[in-house]
């Protein structure tokens, strides 16, 4: 005790004289010096730098902008996506250059799956919703292309665990999708265990479930919103029939149906749909009806 006693007044000591020291030292420091000033002629051309990147930046808008509409200004709130991507590239060019916020889902295992997740990431001025397409087992094996085909299609006779597991190695290929939905499936998702079995990874990774509904008997948005997965379900397949005629009409189904409450439609690149979307979204916007991402219009309809 008595020994500590004597250390406590040195300590006290040695700081008063450590506190002095640095305000000694903070009084000899010389203030900064003052900053030059700016040279009228220098700053001109800042100024006009500036302009002319605004411009450039309401230029680009006005000539290769997405064209939308703010929410709560639309009549109706449409998202479109685009399935099968990643088996070609020039279709899937022409409706990326499309000046609206269509939604593309990629198959995990197609030939160009690494390159068109390169272009719809490219451009951050124009960025575009990606989700994962899942080959999933339909009513008619066939339609599976056989052992050839390339594909890793999610069974109903795999277990729990190969469902997950083919899941995210799905996920994998395509590590940016912010959701899922099923490509073909007719007989996976109409089978309550097998989706049920998908929820945790879906939940885990924050994505969303969009049910393709291929068929009136699936259960995959019943069995999201039971495991609290985000989830929304097709309303209309634009080309569920063939011809521009066809796709024009079903299109404006989607259009009504959005009207009413937010809507998805899901397409494929064709040439025709190419055509149709070029030429009938400009038409729609015009009468209040919008594009959005999927997440959006999910977003909007809860």
């Amino acid at each position: 005790m008595r020994s500590s006693n004597r250390k406590l007044p040195l300590a006290a000591c040695m700081l008063l004289i450590w506190v002095i020291l640095a305000g000694a030292l903070f009084l000899l420091v010389s203030s900064p010096p003052e900053p030059r000033p700016v040279d009228p002629r220098d700053q001109a051309i800042r100024d006009r730098m500036a302009a002319w990147a605004v411009r450039d930046a309401e230029q680009w808008s006005a000539d290769e902008g997405d064209l939308t509409l703010a929410w709560d200004q639309a009549d109706g709130h449409l998202a479109i996506v685009i399935d099968d991507v990643g088996r070609e590239l020039d279709l899937f060019e022409k409706l990326l250059a499309l000046r609206f916020e269509l939604s593309f889902s990629v198959l995990p295992d197609s030939i160009f799956a690494d390159g068109v997740q390169q272009r719809l990431r490219a451009d951050h001025r124009r960025p575009r919703e990606i989700l994962l397409h899942v080959p999933m087992e339909p009513l008619d094996p066939k339609a599976m292309g056989g052992v050839d085909a390339g594909e890793t299609f999610l069974l109903a006779s795999d277990s729990p665990e190969q469902l997950r597991a083919k899941l995210r190695a799905g996920l994998e290929r395509v590590p940016t999708a912010v959701g899922v939905n099923n490509h073909m499936g007719s007989r996976l998702s109409a089978d309550s265990d097998a989706m049920a079995a998908l929820m945790p990874v879906l939940r885990e990774r924050q994505l969303y479930l969009f049910d393709s509904r291929t068929t009136p008997e699936t259960v995959a948005a019943a069995q999201a919103e039971a495991a609290g997965v985000p989830t929304i379900s097709r309303k209309v397949f634009l080309d569920h029939e063939p011809g521009h005629a066809a796709i024009r009409a079903a299109l404006y189904e989607a259009a009504a149906y959005a009207r009413e409450q937010p809507t998805v439609a899901i397409a494929h690149p064709s040439i025709e749909m190419v055509e149709v979307l070029r030429d009938e979204l400009p038409r729609l916007r015009e009468q209040g009806v919008a594009i959005y991402p999927l997440s959006r219009v999910l977003a909007g309809a809860r």
